[in-house]
């Protein structure tokens, strides 16, 4: 199927069957499996992360209809303003869980207690952010969300 069939309206599709240009070789769709995109071409076999792929600023979807460039999907700045705002609160909370410096490992700070990696696992840090996120107002934060 070439790009033109089962496309949204206005916007190119990768679909299995269909070509797009990548790294300055056009390629054939063979397969599509979560994120992954499966290409053929000039004798030769990819495999890469939609993501990736599409934020290649030379990826272009090829179809009989139209050859125009993908949306940029994937890429931090082409999210909306309060998705951009949201995903910036949630960074220093992740770091310091991870690190115990919420600006990241030997950011000069000293460790919160709670937040400590040899005091306590990855498991209980991320509980203890959650409970910190529900008190100042996060909404309900779950465990498995942080």
């Amino acid at each position: 199927m070439s790009a033109g069939a089962g496309r949204r309206v206005g916007r190119p599709v990768v679909a299995v069957g269909g070509h797009v240009d990548f790294q300055g070789i056009r390629w054939q769709v063979v397969r599509l499996a979560g994120q992954r995109v499966h290409l053929v071409g000039d004798e030769r076999e990819e495999v890469v992360l939609a993501g990736y792929l599409f934020a290649d600023p030379m990826f272009t979807v090829v179809g009989p209809e139209q050859e125009k460039a993908a949306p940029q999907w994937g890429l931090f700045e082409t999210a909306p303003a309060t998705a951009r705002e949201r995903a910036l609160a949630w960074r220093r909370h992740i770091r310091e869980v991870e690190t115990g410096h919420p600006d990241g490992a030997g950011a000069g700070y000293v460790v919160h207690e709670r937040y400590d990696p040899e005091r306590y696992t990855l498991a209980q840090r991320e509980r203890a952010k959650a409970e910190e996120l529900t008190a100042i107002g996060f909404g309900k934060v779950t465990r498995s969300t942080v």
